[in-house]
């Protein structure tokens, strides 16, 4: 006789953010706590879903005092879907910024340097010894995924290096070769793509993009001057960047979509991003659980627009 399938319980954790979650207000009407529970178990750590809750009102007196307004946990849910799904996207385009500086970098300096070689050492010699010793151990980790097998950074020439390391040391090299006036042009602004490796890192390790959404406490501008400037010539009032452009998952958004107009040429690679992003916006319109004025759909809206004002769709 076949063993019968068994459910697993739910881990206690579960169930006490459950009865928090209960206890604050939210109700599970349209989910139901066993597709909660079920949900938190196989795909949403239960700290994460519940997270989202901050981008919701709370009464601010009367018995409900201090308890969420109207909100059910089936939005939590939503949110916590389409940030995972804004995240896989998001992470994608950074890839292509990647590869596609690593190309501009290379036609850039083998106008003057040839194959580079000389950079390569030129940024090893002006690294301090701790980041040295970092970057080496890229090289030697992954020497056996390049065809170049020499990891000598001597004698290494530049498409060989770049193949090599991180995208924070390809930023290094990129500000370097801007510092010594190398190649005829700059590949990017170093702070913007500064602000895209943080993105990057974000979508990679699977944390929060549509939740830390408030502006800046000090209320500075958290967006490069490059990118706040672009963002002010298509069009985008005084009002709107000065909410969005000093809050950090949304400035950094800012930061890629700005700098994918200028890198990634037209083609399949383009296109296939672009049509994401595409049907991305067009289910957080259709399928919103959400109402208008709340911070991630906000947000939503305004990504939507940079992207429309940045040429990237129509």
């Amino acid at each position: 006789m076949e063993n019968e399938p068994t459910t697993q319980q739910p881990e206690p954790y579960i169930d006490a953010q459950i009865a928090k979650l209960k206890k604050q207000g939210v109700t599970f009407d349209i989910c139901t706590e066993s597709e909660a529970r079920e949900y938190m178990a196989d795909k949403c750590e239960p700290h994460k879903v519940s997270a989202y809750a901050r981008l919701f009102d709370v009464h601010d007196k009367g018995e409900q005092k201090d308890k969420y307004v109207a909100l059910d946990f089936s939005q939590l849910k939503y949110l916590a879907d389409l940030d995972q799904r804004l995240r896989e996207i998001l992470l994608v385009m950074t890839l292509d910024i990647e590869h596609f500086c690593k190309t501009r970098l290379l036609t850039e300096c083998a106008v003057t340097e040839g194959d580079g070689h000389s950079i390569v050492s030129g940024y090893m010699d002006g690294l301090d010894k701790k980041r040295q010793k970092y970057v080496m151990s890229e090289l030697a980790r992954h020497e056996h995924e390049s065809t170049y097998q020499d990891a000598n950074p001597d004698q290494m020439p530049l498409w060989a290096f770049l193949q090599m390391v991180s995208f924070g040391t390809l930023l290094g090299v990129i500000y370097y070769c801007a510092e010594q006036h190398i190649g005829e042009n700059s590949v990017a602004d170093y702070s913007v793509l500064h602000a895209i490796k943080s993105l990057r890192n974000t979508c990679a390790h699977g944390s929060w993009v549509l939740l830390d959404l408030s502006p800046s406490a000090n209320g500075e501008r958290i967006a490069p001057h490059e990118v706040s400037d672009a963002v002010a010539a298509i069009g985008i009032s005084k009002r709107a960047r000065r909410r969005w452009l000093q809050t950090v998952p949304v400035s950094q958004i800012a930061s890629l979509l700005y700098l994918y107009s200028q890198v990634v040429p037209n083609g399949s690679t383009k296109t296939r991003r672009l049509d994401d992003l595409q049907q991305f916006f067009a289910v957080a319109e259709k399928d919103s659980v959400l109402l208008e004025d709340n911070p991630a759909q906000a947000a939503i809206s305004f990504i939507k627009r940079l992207t429309e004002g940045f040429g990237l769709i129509e």
